[in-house]
């Protein structure tokens, strides 16, 4: 429902590149995958005097995020977010992140999601999973541009202390900020909850995040309110029904108990923390 409003109401042409401002701001992205999955190989004593073989010798490029270059691009190029953006791809999101938007991802690292889908027995990545993949992932994409200072100050000014993130999956991601830390955790609803990697990389339709771990759609139906948006989203002038007013101010959720990131609370139940249902249910069947 998420996905489909979105695309009654916005073009569905690719953002701009000569309205784009250029500049010269750029951000490093981590890439730690390479040498964590590195592994030597394995030659004879007499063989020593060939290419060098080393995590040193062939160390991962760097990959710099350009403020200037829409999501689409930057996504692509990290290292860290292969896996991510391999989903992005099959599942047909990751054209989205190519229009103006804006958008506010909360890219999944690739180590994240090679244990979930390890978790489920390859099941999340199988093409009859496709249509639950592109539910897990289109939770991880918030409409509007949410820059850090922009979550701290609704948390702040909700009387929760919570901010309401509104998703292309139709369902509300919620942030918060940590006091003890001062971090900004994000979580749905239900008990599962993230801290950040990557603390926002602005993008030319958008805001790049990186997360430490995996956050699944809530299993409750989405709320039907209207939620609002950092920056405006345009709304269906259509004649068949006239648009519900947004609140001036965003969406206060408040956060069910805050367990450790990546975590439920212990009364949210193992089962659903392991895989979605759709996913226990094939489990079920194979054995």
């Amino acid at each position: 429902m998420g996905l489909t409003g979105l695309s009654a109401c916005q073009s569905k042409a690719r953002q701009d590149v000569f309205k784009t401002p250029t500049g010269t701001c750029a951000y490093m992205m981590p890439t730690i995958s390479g040498t964590r999955t590195y592994e030597p190989r394995k030659v004879a004593a007499a063989d020593s005097k060939n290419a060098p073989d080393s995590a040193i010798a062939y160390a991962d490029p760097e990959t710099p995020a350009f403020c200037d270059r829409p999501l689409s691009e930057t996504v692509q190029s990290s290292i860290e977010l292969a896996d991510y953006t391999h989903g992005l791809t099959i599942t047909g999101l990751l054209p989205i992140l190519q229009k103006d938007g804006p958008f506010t991802v909360f890219g999944i690292p690739n180590a994240v999601l090679e244990q979930y889908n390890t978790q489920t027995g390859g099941k999340l990545t199988a093409p009859e999973n496709t249509a639950l993949f592109k539910e897990i992932l289109s939770y991880s994409i918030v409409k509007g541009k949410w820059s850090v200072s922009q979550l701290r100050a609704a948390a702040a000014a909700s009387p929760t202390h919570s901010v309401g993130l509104p998703t292309l999956n139709g369902h509300i991601l919620s942030a918060w900020v940590d006091q003890p830390t001062g971090q900004i955790i994000l979580g749905n609803g239900e008990g599962m909850t993230s801290r950040l990697w990557v603390t926002g990389i602005p993008q030319s339709n958008g805001m790049l995040y990186f997360t430490q771990s995996l956050i699944l759609p809530p299993v409750a139906p989405p709320a039907t309110p209207p939620t609002p948006r950092p920056h405006g989203i345009k709304v269906h002038s259509g004649t068949a029904r006239k648009a519900a007013p947004v609140n001036k101010q965003p969406l206060a959720v408040a956060p069910a108990s805050q367990p450790l990131p990546g975590h439920r609370a212990p009364s949210a139940g193992l089962d659903s923390l392991s895989m979605p249902p759709s996913l226990q249910g094939q489990e079920a069947a194979s054995h």
